[in-house]
């Protein structure tokens, strides 16, 4: 399977799930949900679907006018009388963990602007089309995205984390019975990969044997929104590839899978490696080798990481922009650790 193909399997899965939702949602969800086919990936319309459904279950299910109704059924005049309160009694309801994807008992704030965010999306298009003449969910006070720390890995808890890669120190007896040369290697070039490109996980498992130049050190990626890109990598990841592609047809792969990143053990041996497998993987090394960060540490904090120190030591906000495939300047800033530029600046100004 190619990357194209991988990327396209996916989208289609997207896509049917999001037919699934539309055939319960309110007949105009699927005029609004064509009408924003062209600027959205299929993930995020199902992202956005998922929600606004949990809106008009909602509604269903605690507001008596609804209780009564298909919802197929409702129409924007039904919604049309909205008023910020009534979208406010929904933001406390999902605090409340009501939401069927909540699993825990506070809800972050993070997760109900997300539901707003799709809310928003909708009463928008409506606005725009001469549905509704209001956006009410514009009127909802939102809370304030709080300034954290980036989470990422320092580099003594780097210089950890690939050490128990590459030794298995601190892993558990159980962890060590199921390392070998190949799970080692594979897991060091995957990581080294994250790590020293800020590839997005979804991006590397779905690199294939053909999307790698080893001559030229890059390879081609499918990035958001299923555009192509050029990501060129170190020295020290060329080696850490080579070493695992020396190995890697020790996997006994079909000639059909022609995926880089391959599974070691178990009934899906040599075959594509999942999001979820390098997510358990990169928690495993994490926990054991940089207990400080310990279970915050994601394939995204990798590239948090390289994000950090690529800003650290170029102080190219473009450059690192670029490099991180983001829309916005905006996104990338968040990965600039102000106090940690401003000590490194000053660090020599008391010696004499």
């Amino acid at each position: 399977m190619s990357e194209f193909q991988y990327k396209n399997e996916k989208n289609r899965e997207a896509v049917r799930k999001v037919e699934e939702l539309l055939d319960d949602l309110p007949g105009f969800c699927r005029t609004y949900e064509r009408g924003i086919e062209g600027s959205t990936s299929a993930y995020t319309r199902y992202v956005y679907m998922k929600r606004i459904h949990v809106f008009f279950a909602y509604l269903r299910e605690n507001n008596s006018y609804f209780r009564n109704k298909a919802m197929r059924d409702i129409t924007y005049d039904d919604i049309s009388t909205f008023e910020a309160e009534d979208i406010e009694e929904f933001t406390h309801w999902l605090r409340g963990g009501n939401a069927p994807d909540s699993h825990q008992y506070e809800v972050k704030e993070s997760s109900i602007n997300n539901y707003l965010s799709a809310l928003n999306s909708l009463w928008d298009y409506a606005l725009t089309h001469g549905k509704l003449k209001h956006n009410v969910i514009k009127d909802v006070k939102r809370a304030r995205k709080a300034r954290h720390e980036v989470v990422r890995l320092r580099q003594h808890e780097e210089d950890g984390f690939f050490e128990t890669i590459y030794s298995g120190n601190s892993l558990t007896k159980q962890q060590k019975s199921h390392r070998d040369d190949i799970s080692t290697a594979r897991d060091a070039a995957l990581c080294l990969l994250l790590i020293r490109t800020g590839l997005r996980v979804s991006e590397a498992v779905g690199i294939n044997l053909q999307d790698l130049n080893m001559n030229e050190k890059f390879v081609h990626v499918m990035r958001k929104e299923a555009k192509a890109d050029t990501v060129y990598f170190s020295d020290e990841v060329f080696e850490a590839l080579k070493d695992y592609l020396a190995l890697r047809p020790l996997l006994g792969p079909k000639p059909s899978e022609q995926a880089l990143f391959l599974v070691t053990i178990g009934k899906y041996k040599g075959q594509r490696l999942s999001v979820r497998s390098v997510e358990k993987l990169v928690k495993k090394y994490a926990v054991a080798g940089a207990p400080t960060a310990g279970a915050a540490i994601t394939p995204h904090k990798l590239r948090a990481t390289y994000a950090t120190n690529m800003i650290l030591k170029t102080g190219d906000l473009a450059l690192v922009q670029t490099e991180m495939n983001h829309e916005s300047p905006s996104t990338t800033s968040i990965y600039i650790d102000k106090r940690a530029i401003d000590m490194k600046k000053h660090r020599n100004d008391l010696d004499s």
